[in-house]
């Protein structure tokens, strides 16, 4: 069996749970803070159940990076998808037994995010894996998935939109659910498990965050990045709210799936990267500033959608490079541990962003304050990311 089509048979599991359960997982990303926002007319209620997903990430998902070093990326993987598939069923359950509370939907929202950093590095690592460190071939099939990953997030936002309209959002829930179990399955039979898990479990996440703050470019960009992802969990929140009044959860889904198209755009431009140096990150770093303040223009909502768009364009450009240099620039036996790091230190800020706009916006009366939050934070973290290449 030749070396290509060894990896075929493994990518195709990787890429096909991940496109399935992304799906699912973008659908809810339309009908949960969809359904907080008509049932309680409070768009600070809804930023704070989308917050309490990042809250999780960031505070119960410190243990994700020691985790995937005692588990092994692949048992990550695996462990991860079950746990959320139960997780997401409970919504709807208690939903119907009439039994969910909104303190109990963010403690739900909360332990959900908790297992996306973890899976996160852990499916790089075993992508990584696959083409044996190397980090031209990581950047291009990193945007490979990262174009597969997009596609799924420009569908689901788009179809569970509809499907909110047409079934309602606890059902759309269900489909969720069983997405991860589906990305179970497809990983479970189809992706080798790894001999043996990846490093030793020593230190935890904490020798990952010593790592980080040890190397000086690194720990700029973070704080960079940190202040991106305030930008974007600022504009996700802020997107609804636009819709409100002018097409209702349809608009909502394409104002979000078109974040995903552009997205799917700039990863199939960086699978057919030429070399990993090059001035393209910091050009991408640019363009996700720039197109922040296009949504500022008083044009109708439909058309913003192309700034969305370019926005995620931009992302897809940079983080497959950022995360193929990461990945093959870190020790191995530090790998779990960095890559977990480094996905709380992004995702930590989110939640700003999300109460951020929701407040600024119940506040104002108007999106104008919340959009303004989300050019200045993208475009303060754009420089201060480019600006730390060393």
């Amino acid at each position: 069996m030749t070396g290509q089509a060894q990896l075929a048979r493994p990518l195709t599991g990787l890429l096909a749970a991940d496109v399935i359960s992304t799906t699912g997982t973008e659908m809810t990303a339309v009908a949960l803070p969809w359904f907080v926002l008509v049932s309680t007319g409070s768009p600070t209620r809804m930023g704070a159940v989308l917050a309490a997903e990042f809250v999780g990430m960031s505070v119960l998902g410190l243990w994700g990076g020691r985790a995937a070093t005692l588990l092994g990326s692949w048992r990550m993987m695996l462990a991860s998808d079950l746990a959320r598939a139960v997780l997401i069923a409970l919504i709807p359950i208690l939903y119907w037994a009439g039994a969910l509370s909104f303190p109990l939907l963010l403690v739900v929202g909360c332990v959900v995010g908790a297992f996306f950093p973890g899976y996160s590095s852990a499916q790089r690592l075993v992508l990584a894996g696959l083409v044996q460190d190397d980090e031209l071939r990581l950047t291009r099939a990193g945007g490979l998935m990262n174009s597969v990953n997009e596609t799924a997030s420009f569908v689901g936002p788009a179809f569970g939109g509809a499907l909110v309209a047409l079934i309602g959002a606890a059902n759309v829930l269900v489909v969720d659910a069983a997405s991860y179990l589906c990305a179970f399955l497809l990983v479970l039979i189809l992706v080798p498990a790894a001999e043996k898990p990846d490093g030793d479990g020593d230190g935890g996440v904490v020798e990952g965050l010593r790592y980080l703050f040890r190397h000086r470019v690194l720990r700029r960009q973070l704080i960079g990045l940190g202040f991106i992802e305030i930008g974007w969990a600022a504009m996700i929140a802020t997107l609804p709210v636009l819709a409100l009044h002018h097409g209702g959860p349809t608009m909502a889904g394409w104002l979000i799936a078109a974040y995903g198209a552009g997205s799917v755009i700039g990863g199939l431009i960086s699978t057919r990267a030429k070399a990993t140096g090059g001035t393209t990150a910091a050009w991408a770093l640019l363009g996700i500033a720039g197109s922040s303040w296009l949504l500022l223009l008083p044009v109708p909502v439909a058309v913003k959608t192309v700034a969305v768009g370019l926005d995620g364009v931009c992302s897809g450009l940079f983080f497959p490079r950022f995360f193929a240099a990461l990945t093959t620039g870190t020790p191995a036996g530090l790998r779990a541990r960095v890559m977990t790091s480094v996905n709380i230190a992004i995702s930590l800020p989110g939640p700003v962003g999300f109460l951020g706009a929701g407040i600024l916006t119940q506040h104002a009366g108007t999106a104008v304050p919340s959009l303004l939050l989300v050019g200045g934070a993208a475009t303060v973290g754009a420089l201060v990311t480019a600006s730390a290449r060393g």
